[in-house]
């Protein structure tokens, strides 16, 4: 059920797409069934405007709805000399609209993505196990969680984030220089070791990057690369045996993170893990009918992947968050999910209805 709340997963107009094929999703064109229809959009601004057929549907009073696509420091000042109603952070495997702590009207959701350290297994690096339970070793979280913005926690659990059943709490090996400093010796790996990561993320590495430093010894080759960069660079993964990235539940089960990110035939397998162990109670997961039953062997599956084979270290959990002005009434923030527009109420003084993501 959880697929079908995928905008992928629902029902298509099949006579709207054989009459006019891709044209089908264009400005005028596009057949819906929701409260909004899209009246402009290009890459960095999208108008909804409300269908006749829409009104009097949901208990909303929105008619117009005018997205902008903006970073959140640039947002803040827009917002606060009134020519916003929202902005709205979504959360995304990039952390580059960090949110202060001390942002006024803020509603924030549960943690609903997860940040880590990857690794290319085929990599005579990334593939080290003792090397890998030495940089997990190594993480001082007390640390890390000092540099933490509004919509991050510190990941103390797996890779499956809180807000969807299956997480597992307390399952990211502790910060011991001791046990990371006899792992490191055993994994016998002499000079840099290089990471890869988003620019943006500096802030969120720098305190781990120095934990590694301290306890292990060891030199970071540190790779960024900017946004501008991407779509001509090679994969992060390319670029250095270790990565920094991040996942989003496309639906909300832990299926969806540990089948699709470890799985050795999962073709998002990035990383190239591979444990048959693994495998076996993923496929067992799969076909268990006891919801009970079931998330027990999701919850083997994350303390397999996360505290035995250190398959990626989780750093991070990310929550969406909205910044609203009083006369917005009405939004909500849960996990994945956030409240609908055409549910909104508009207090009649507001001046404006435009909001940023």
């Amino acid at each position: 059920m959880s697929v079908m709340n995928r905008p992928d997963g629902g029902p298509q107009p099949r006579h709207a797409i054989e009459a006019m094929g891709e044209d089908w999703t264009a400005s005028g064109k596009q057949v819906v069934s929701g409260a909004f229809t899209i009246l402009e959009r290009d890459a960095d601004h999208l108008v909804l405007e409300r269908r006749d057929a829409g009104k009097g549907a949901r208990r909303g009073n929105v008619e117009r709805v005018e997205y902008v696509r903006s970073s959140i420091a640039d947002a803040l000042p827009v917002f606060e000399r009134g020519d916003l109603d929202m902005i709205a952070a979504r959360y995304t495997p990039r952390l580059a609209d960090l949110v202060a702590r001390d942002l006024p009207d803020a509603v924030v959701g549960q943690a609903g993505w997860s940040g880590y350290l990857a690794f290319d297994h085929t990599n005579s690096i990334g593939s080290n196990l003792e090397l890998r339970r030495a940089l997990a070793h190594a993480v001082d979280r007390e640390t890390l969680a000092t540099a933490m913005a509004a919509n991050l926690i510190v990941a103390t659990g797996g890779i499956v984030p809180p807000s969807l059943q299956g997480h597992t709490p307390d399952i990211s090996l502790r910060f011991d220089p001791d046990v990371a400093r006899a792992c490191f010796d055993r994994a016998g790996v002499e000079g840099d070791i290089a990471v890869a990561f988003l620019e943006d993320d500096r802030e969120i590495l720098a305190p781990v990057f120095a934990s590694w430093r301290s306890v292990l010894g060891v030199a970071v080759g540190e790779r960024p690369w900017t946004l501008a960069e991407l779509a001509t660079m090679p994969p992060p993964r390319e670029q250095a045996p270790i990565y920094f990235t991040g996942w989003l539940p496309g639906y909300a089960d832990p299926e969806y993170f540990l089948r699709l990110l470890f799985h050795s035939q999962s073709r998002t397998n990035e990383g190239g893990f591979e444990h048959p162990p693994f495998d076996d109670l993923i496929e067992r997961a799969r076909q268990e009918r006891s919801d009970r039953g079931r998330l027990a062997l999701f919850h083997d599956a994350d303390r397999m992947a996360v505290s035995d084979r250190v398959a990626v270290i989780p750093l991070v959990y990310g929550r969406s968050l909205a910044v609203l002005k009083p006369t917005v009434r009405g939004w909500w923030e849960f996990g994945k999910t956030s409240a609908n527009f055409a549910d909104l109420t508009i207090d009649p003084a507001t001046q404006t209805d435009r909001s940023v993501d």
